[in-house]
């Protein structure tokens, strides 16, 4: 039973990448508040055989274990890394522009 479930997941998965994606509510709303450059990214899980209207192959079943965390792992670090820097960013530039109001 539980080695059907885990079958029928990963058959589920076998084609998705995670990538980061920007948050357009979010940056548009502090671009205009405080004028960043950087935008606020999310993490996005996204079917490639949907996507690209392929079907899934026995080396993308396979290789879908490794595929998937590995992706998150890359992708979730570069958007840490951005996100870091985008509110660090926000902070030094909203502050300095609630300053200069006062």
């Amino acid at each position: 039973m539980r080695t059907m479930l885990l079958l029928i997941i990963l058959c589920l998965l076998s084609a998705c990448v995670v990538f980061p994606v920007t948050d357009k509510e979010a940056t548009r709303v502090a671009k205009l508040r405080c004028e960043l450059s950087s935008d606020k990214k999310t993490l996005k899980m996204v079917d490639v055989a949907k996507a690209t209207n392929t079907f899934y192959s026995v080396s993308g079943f396979v290789l879908s274990p490794i595929i998937i965390p590995v992706s998150s792992l890359l992708s979730g670090s570069y958007t840490l890394v951005n996100n870091i820097y985008f509110y660090g960013e926000q902070k030094i530039k909203c502050d300095d522009a609630a300053s200069e109001s006062h």
